[in-house]
């Protein structure tokens, strides 16, 4: 019975047959809750009443470069609070994405992805306490489909009680699940009380009482009613103290989840940087949803305890209201999903005699149910009983006379290939060439091959207004490359030779985490000097390459040498480090080639991994050197011939 209502209820296109409709909705309501015995006693808890007020969250790629310095592994915690102020109206939490899509490259876990972070766990923890500081709340990211990786001693639910213990987390965001399980809840209240759960696909009724907060992703994407109408949340409307938060994340446009979380008293996510595609908000949908927060966080118990009304009648075909009565006064949250504008009246408030009307917006007295709203526009409207102007009421009325235009900064950059690294003169005690391919100087065809993914290839995925995107197919792309000649050598770097480099330039990388974290005392593991180096960073290798005179390849002149020589390899065989670098000033990422004898199996979601045609590239998105030092990646050099 539970679920006989959908995700999503759209009202009749008659407004007459809307009363019916609503008797219809608050029916199956107290049904629905008599035949579950529903109580509610997780709402009650007041370690997470902070989850229904919860209505700006913001999903944070941990490798942002406004959210982490890469050079010094500082977390920017203070900046990246402040252009979520500016921006949007500020956060009230924050989702720390950190590891899809770059888990699989190796055996690397999504738990190690955060204890691996700068300052580990415990400069985690710094950082979130200073999120704190900000009023903000901060979830961790659990990846259910994380089987094929290292296992760590604990099982996954005693692993996520340990980090949020280990950091402070307030949440935990479920991906790619539907709800939480009592095992998980009972780990993470032994390690901290108000830890919510909040699910990535649609949440079950009979789990309210686990998962206080939900995401509604695509609930309304495709299912709009005629007229235009919003919809009303089904999991909203049995309890208005779950939090649900608005999302679509490849739209180009917002409005209409906005929309749709104002009539329902709902939040929004705020999700710009799509595990390193960029889809920036547009500046009109900033402002709006700058225009609602402050109202919903002012009012938020009318839309948490209030007597809430659905989509009441107006005036205008196009204009939706809901009503929200709580402690003597009625809130209407009000939208035009019409192309004009609508003039003088409303619609009808029934007003009493003895009210007085506010609006919301700019905190200005209404003389009237009256004034003017433009063509997708919001308004929010008080009715206050004369006489109970509380100074609360007032202050924040007085702090309406606003700042609300667009921000007008153009935050959506493109892809931009960074130049080459300065290259130094060879320092003495220069080694001698390794055996190299020669490519002669020419314009060359090449095909390279991806795998298509989220986060996109060469640059962006390119998924715009797409719902549940198709992945992981096979793409391939034809560029006409022009290069001078140039030679590759026929294999990567090993340890013994990267460890006289070290002797003779005394080499020091500026962030020393996981360098060469497999050596011992400073050597290699015995028998295994003749193996391709592994755990070094871009920078590390580009300090050898300067040493030895040569230089990183790109990714077309790796593919072109190697499917000219055959694709030498040592064993075992490892990723190659290229020198394509990019940036649009939020995600850094290279381009892998060769593939690895490493394989991550057990899901579509992990990155690439296994041996790979010389064709084929991988997309790496750099975090950190910290992160970036991969068992499974190496790198050979490339020397131009003058």
């Amino acid at each position: 019975m539970a679920e006989e209502f959908p995700e999503i209820s759209f009202p009749p296109v008659d407004p007459k047959a809307r009363d019916a409709w609503r008797k219809d909705l608050l029916t199956w309501r107290v049904n629905t809750r008599r035949s579950m015995g529903y109580v509610g006693h997780a709402y009650d808890n007041e370690a997470l009443h902070w989850v229904s007020s919860c209505y700006a969250c913001n999903k944070a790629m941990v490798w942002d470069e406004t959210f982490i310095d890469h050079r010094t592994g500082a977390y920017k915690v203070e900046d990246y609070v402040a252009e979520g102020q500016r921006v949007f109206g500020g956060y009230d939490a924050v989702v720390l994405w950190q590891a899809y899509p770059r888990i699989g490259f190796d055996d690397r876990n999504q738990f190690d992805y955060y204890s691996q972070l700068p300052g580990g766990l415990n400069g985690l923890r710094d950082a979130v306490r200073r999120f704190h500081a900000h009023g903000v709340r901060i979830f961790i990211d659990y990846n259910p489909w994380d089987t094929g990786t290292r296992r760590d001693r604990d099982a996954d639910p005693e692993a996520l009680a340990k980090v949020v213990h280990a950091i402070d987390a307030d949440g935990i965001f479920l991906d790619t699940l539907n709800r939480g399980s009592s095992e998980l809840r009972q780990a993470v209240d032994r390690s901290k009380s108000g830890v919510t759960f909040e699910s990535e696909l649609s949440l079950p009724i009979e789990s309210l009482e686990l998962n206080n907060a939900s995401w509604a992703q695509w609930f309304d994407k495709g299912a709009s009613a005629p007229n235009n109408a919003p919809g009303i949340l089904r999991n909203r409307w049995f309890e208005q103290r779950h939090m649900m938060h608005m999302i679509r994340r490849w739209d180009l446009d917002h409005t209409d989840e906005i929309h749709t979380a104002w009539m329902n008293g709902a939040g929004m996510l705020v999700w710009e940087n799509i595990f390193g595609s960029w889809n920036g908000w547009p500046a009109a949908n900033q402002l709006l949803l700058r225009k609602i927060l402050p109202i919903q966080r002012h009012f938020t118990r009318h839309f948490s305890h209030g007597i809430w009304t659905p989509l009441i009648d107006t005036a205008h075909a196009s204009l939706f209201a809901s009503e929200w009565k709580f402690a003597g006064q009625r809130l209407w949250t009000v939208v035009n999903r019409g192309n004009e504008k609508i003039q003088d009246v409303w619609f009808d408030l029934h007003r009493q005699p003895d009210e007085r009307l506010f609006d919301l917006m700019t905190g200005r007295e209404l003389s009237r149910a009256g004034g003017e709203l433009g063509p997708f526009e919001m308004a929010a409207i008080l009715a206050v009983p004369a006489g109970t102007l509380g100074e609360d009421l007032r202050t924040f009325l007085a702090g309406q006379t606003h700042r609300l235009e667009p921000v007008g900064v153009n935050r959506a950059k493109s892809p931009l290939a960074l130049p080459l690294a300065e290259h130094r003169k060879p320092h003495q005690g220069q080694p001698p060439r390794p055996e190299t391919t020669a490519v002669a100087a020419g314009t060359y065809s090449v095909t390279t091959h991806y795998r298509v993914r989220e986060c996109g290839e060469r640059g962006y995925a390119h998924l715009a207004d797409t719902v549940y995107p198709e992945l992981h197919q096979g793409t391939q792309e034809t560029r006409s490359v022009t290069t001078l000649g140039y030679s590759l050598a026929n294999s990567e770097v090993t340890n013994e030779e990267f460890g006289r480099f070290l002797t003779a330039t005394h080499y020091r990388p500026r962030l020393e985490e996981n360098f060469l974290t497999h050596w011992q005392s400073g050597h290699p593991p015995r028998g295994r000097e003749n193996e391709p180096v592994v755990y070094v960073d871009i920078e590390d290798a580009r300090a050898y390459a300067t040493w030895v005179g040569g230089r990183l390849p790109t990714d077309e002149e790796w593919q072109i040498a190697q499917e000219k020589s055959g694709g030498k390899r040592l064993k075992p065989e490892v990723w190659n480090l290229t020198e394509n670098e990019y940036s649009d000033g939020r995600t850094r990422y290279g381009l892998l080639k060769g593939g690895t004898a490493y394989q991550s199996k057990g899901s579509e979601w992990y990155a690439d991994s296994g041996l790979r045609d010389p064709s084929f590239a991988a997309k790496f998105i750099r975090i950190w050197p910290g992160l970036d030092r991969s068992p499974t990646i190496g790198f050979r050099i490339a020397f131009d011939e003058v």
